[in-house]
């Protein structure tokens, strides 16, 4: 009697344990969420919620892909623009990567350079690579794979205000082509107008921002820092004179970002901007009485004015997706990203009402009335095929520091320009040359 009084309490332990190791999840394997009817949860790093004229119109994609997928939950972490890839490092390095991430391609090539994403070449639908912009695709390519998913276009192209040339005697459908012609436009345009009224929109801020802003401009005057391996900063002369010409005149702000630009814009006291197709949302997201034929009465966009070889140039700030080499849920972070930048609902929600363009051919197609107001027919039409790859790499955020450190010393300092020039070539060539 006394053995088996002992057997029964030692029964109960035992079958206590298991209860309690089957409720912690002890059978997980570390899967970030997998419930009884197979959950999955993955996490999405993006600045699209971080930022108040997209977070709504974000948070409804999200909701309707859960909707769509029963089976995966999408947790959202929204982290500011300029922080990606200093939060995105960390998080990685720090074993708490997310399964995917919006990323611009600078930090998306960076990442990938690092060993922390995955190559999408197998990850994503035969259909889904049949549509989707093979231009754009192949700009987040890094050692001969495809590691970032195109997104939402979002080239930059040649914003003039028709009111404010007109009252300043210019035609107003017809702005600058040349470098030269812009020149002499913002010389009459600062006689002419009050002068709180900005002629030009230029990021001369230090960050890898700022330089895919004024790389365009660099390329129009003929001379990028950095061609591949070769190191040219010390011939950027003529770019660097125009730069300081353009402070010490008054034709631009400096030390703005260029999306301090825009509620200048709004308030109808921008006469050139340098911006994407979203420039018309966020612009009515400031003045509510903007209404799109008012938009269209004031704004018109072309390709930058060009230079010395005629050709128009315009730098990527497309928006992408990357999926992460952590990711336990790789499979369903490709599903998401297929929804977004494909799905009808996320189009007519977030890319449509956003002013992007769309990175999948069959969205003309589908929706040929929204992609054809004056504005996206211009980028679709102009300013996409002018884009080009910018030296995107594991040395790309150095590259634009010290680029941009060097455009702070023109436009802040009286020193001789071929000094910060011959300055920048010296650290451009240690970065490129291992030094």
């Amino acid at each position: 009697m006394m053995l088996k009084k002992k057997w029964v309490p030692l029964t109960l332990v035992l079958v206590l344990v298991a209860m309690i190791l089957t409720a912690c999840g002890g059978g997980s394997s570390g899967q970030k969420s997998s419930d009884s009817q197979g959950t999955v949860e993955i996490t999405f790093v993006n600045w699209a919620t971080a930022e108040e004229a997209t977070k709504q119109q974000m948070l409804d994609v999200i909701k309707e892909f859960e909707k769509q997928n029963p089976g995966i939950k999408v947790k959202n972490v929204p982290i500011p623009v300029g922080e990606q890839l200093n939060q995105l490092t960390i998080m990685t390095t720090g074993g708490n990567a997310p399964d995917i991430a919006q990323v611009h391609f600078d930090v998306g090539i960076s990442l990938a350079a690092m060993g922390a994403l995955e190559p999408n070449d197998n990850l994503l639908s035969k259909e889904f690579l049949d549509d989707v912009n093979k231009k754009l695709y192949d700009f987040g390519m890094y050692e001969g794979k495809h590691y970032l998913i195109p997104w939402v276009g979002h080239p930059l192209g040649f914003w003039y205000n028709k009111k404010l040339l007109q009252q300043a005697g210019l035609d107003p459908n017809n702005p600058p082509q040349t470098i030269d012609e812009l020149t002499k436009a913002m010389e009459i345009i600062k006689q002419k107008l009050p002068n709180d009224v900005v002629p030009l929109q230029i990021d001369t801020t230090i960050r890898t921002l700022g330089l895919s802003h004024e790389w365009s401009f660099m390329s129009a005057f003929g001379t990028v820092p950095v061609d591949g391996d070769k190191v040219q900063a010390n011939k950027m002369g003529p770019y660097a004179e125009w730069l300081r010409m353009l402070v010490q005149k008054g034709y631009t702000l400096p030390g703005k970002k260029f999306g301090e630009f825009r509620p200048l814009a709004a308030q109808n006291r921008l006469v050139f901007g340098f911006d994407g197709p979203s420039f018309k949302g966020i612009v009515q997201s400031f003045d509510k009485s903007i209404t799109d034929e008012k938009f269209y009465e004031t704004w018109g966009v072309t390709t930058l004015p060009v230079g010395a070889d005629k050709k128009p140039y315009s730098a990527p700030d497309d928006h992408n997706l990357a999926i992460f080499k952590a990711s336990k849920h790789k499979e369903a972070a490709a599903k998401f990203a297929e929804f977004l930048a494909r799905s009808d609902f996320s189009i007519k929600t977030y890319v449509i009402p956003l002013g992007f363009l769309p990175t999948v051919q069959s969205a003309v197609q589908r929706f040929p009335k929204e992609f054809s107001d004056p504005a996206r027919k211009a980028f679709i039409e102009k300013i996409v095929p002018a884009e080009v790859r910018l030296p995107y790499g594991p040395n790309y955020s150095k590259i634009a520091t010290v680029v941009m450190a060097g455009m702070q010393e023109v436009i802040t300092t009286n020193k001789p320009i071929p000094e910060i020039l011959n300055n920048v070539q010296t650290k451009l060539e240690g970065i490129i040359n291992g030094k």
